[in-house]
């Protein structure tokens, strides 16, 4: 058996809840991008880099109704949870916001909560996550802030969420996707090299161009390339 990740509760009973428990990326696939009709040429669906992105991680639904903002003129922030078993805590603007003009999707962050997660994580030895927002379910009123997390040594996963939501009250629901974790191997890593092509570089180039431009199986020779380098690794 391979390497594994482990979300573990630390809530009685949540892990029972399926709507509420992480699940690989690809269960959380935006209604927009399933629904493009296969009938149309030339869409983003036919275009590999989409379903690879969307079937890369985990993502952690909300585990409750949930309701947060925060009052431009004031500044006071609030939120509420149908039970207080879940807690949400709030950054402080001079630890974030005071800092910058935070923004996502081009609209201005008003202050960043806490979300006291009740999932801990746990990757083998040398693994960590990148914690990253849901950029194409397009939620406009808040965005979980990217980072990364040693979840060999540290499994708590506490969301920092930026408000976007100019004021008004934003009910998160029970179930909805929140936020995408890919884990890594640290110790794969890359060297960095900038140079320009050399002539064998042209050639490959050329080569894998003409694969692509010589067939009318075109659009399935990404796939196809991608059988043939597993099958050799």
């Amino acid at each position: 058996m391979g390497p594994k990740i482990e979300f573990i509760s630390t809530v009685e009973a949540l892990n029972e809840i399926e709507e509420c428990k992480p699940k690989p990326a690809k269960h959380f696939i935006p209604k927009w991008f399933k629904d493009i009709p296969n009938d149309i040429e030339h869409t983003v669906k036919i275009c590999p880099s989409f379903p690879d992105y969307f079937s890369r991680g985990y993502i952690v639904p909300m585990w409750t109704d949930l309701e947060i903002n925060i009052d431009k003129e004031t500044k006071s922030w609030s939120w509420n949870t149908p039970p207080h078993t879940f807690k949400v805590e709030y950054h402080s603007d001079p630890q974030f916001i005071d800092h910058t003009k935070a923004s996502f999707k081009g609209i201005e962050g008003q202050g960043v909560f806490k979300f006291l997660s009740p999932w801990k994580v746990i990757t083998p030895p040398g693994w960590s996550v990148l914690q990253l927002p849901l950029f194409y379910h397009f939620e406009n009123n808040f965005s979980v802030l990217p980072g990364v997390i040693d979840t060999d040594i540290h499994h708590e996963i506490n969301q920092q969420v930026m408000y976007h939501g100019d004021g008004n009250l934003i009910k998160i629901n029970r179930g909805d996707p929140l936020v995408l974790y890919i884990p890594y191997k640290r110790s794969e890593k890359l060297d960095l090299v900038t140079r320009f092509q050399t002539e064998k570089d042209k050639k490959l180039f050329t080569y894998k161009d003409y694969r692509f431009r010589t067939t009318f199986m075109g659009k399935g020779l990404y796939r196809r390339m991608q059988r043939e380098r597993d099958k050799s690794v």
